[in-house]
């Protein structure tokens, strides 16, 4: 993801070897941002490169649901063929769409709907959205995005598309996206596909790290990158996982983030206060309300599937994105930061402490 856990050694060899590589002229627009600090710069670069990789999701969803989004309409009003339909392609299509769909239909080398879709580029769905189209939207663009609200129709999708294409082809050609209001663009992202589907743009909000990736850019002042120790909550309770739990839950323990526990002096596992709660519970109901924590052991705690497939360990070192990305698992409830050197808990990250 462009990025490292220690820092990179920018001598003079490896800068006039990359700048070799990467064009003095491409690295000229980041040199300046960067004030002639030339490793400041490349932070800059590497930064600029995690900014547009974080778009690759969102962007390949609103993509995603556009094409299929006008495929429905065209399919309703043109048939299953409406790419080969003489009446669209001669009466609806400009001259430079057809020739753009002719190019798709060369790529695909057949003739078959699905292919070819998959070949026309957010260039062509895009411009189908233009004010030469307005015909064919009338009646159809509430339809193709139930989200539109009363009097808007085609015109307010073709604000949002004309702005994002333009916006992913400077992603896709690997141009400086950082100085951009990328916050408004992800924004106008998510609203295009909610007009189309809040489902799909809630699934696609929740999924997203745009928003993550923005907080990580760097500073001259220094560009050391996040790791997950840094971030992770100090205050664990490191047990033996054979241990009874009488021994620990205790009024006067000290507050701590999670249960985390060792077995032949290894992380096997963590349990969040919640899960542990739950657990107790659920065996007092069992039990008629009465249980012994005698006989109960944190062992007993991560047999349950849920605490057992709830927890993951990481290298202290990780990236603090990669953990992240780890926490919006579905099953993932807790991360414990593991130092490589003993194997020992470093720190935890709950699922419950951030909005991901």
């Amino acid at each position: 993801m462009a990025e490292s856990q220690v820092p990179y050694p920018y001598d003079v060899a490896t800068i006039a070897s990359l700048k070799a590589s990467l064009s003095e002229l491409r690295f000229a627009t980041y040199l300046a941002k960067a004030s002639g600090d030339e490793g400041f710069a490349f932070a800059l670069y590497l930064y600029n490169a995690r900014l547009a990789k974080s778009f690759l999701f969102p962007l390949s969803v609103a993509e995603v649901s556009l094409r299929n989004a006008v495929d429905g309409v065209l399919l309703q009003r043109y048939g299953a063929a409406w790419h080969l339909d003489a009446s669209f392609r001669d009466n609806v299509l400009t001259p430079e769409s057809v020739g753009a769909l002719d190019k798709a239909i060369e790529r695909a080398r057949s003739n078959v709907r699905g292919k070819v879709i998959a070949e026309l580029t957010f260039d062509f769905w895009s411009n189908l959205f233009r004010s030469e189209y307005g015909d064919l939207w009338r009646t159809k663009a509430n339809v193709a995005f139930p989200g539109l609200a009363h009097g808007e129709g085609r015109h307010e999708i073709q604000l949002l598309v004309k702005e994002i294409n333009r916006f992913r082809n400077r992603v896709a050609h690997h141009e400086p996206i950082l100085d951009m209001n990328v916050p408004d663009l992800h924004s106008k992202i998510i609203k295009l596909v909610e007009l189309r589907c809040q489902v799909t743009a809630g699934w696609m909000r929740h999924h997203s790290t745009v928003s993550v990736v923005m907080r990580s850019r760097p500073n001259l002042g220094g560009s050391a990158p996040v790791t997950l120790a840094s971030r992770s909550d100090h205050k664990f309770e490191v047990v033996d996982h054979k241990s009874k739990l009488v021994d620990h839950v205790k009024a006067e323990a000290q507050p701590c983030a999670a249960f985390v526990c060792i077995e032949n002096g290894g992380v096997v596992g963590a349990i969040t206060h919640q899960q542990l709660a739950l657990y107790i519970a659920t065996k007092a109901l069992e039990l008629d309300g009465m249980i012994d924590l005698n006989d109960h052991t944190f062992a007993d705690v991560l047999s349950v599937p849920a605490v057992k497939d709830g927890f993951r360990s990481m290298h202290a070192g990780s990236s603090f994105l990669d953990a992240i990305e780890v926490l919006q698992e579905p099953k993932t409830r807790v991360v414990v930061a593991v130092n490589p050197d003993n194997g020992a808990p470093v720190g935890v990250v709950l699922r419950a402490h951030r909005r991901y």
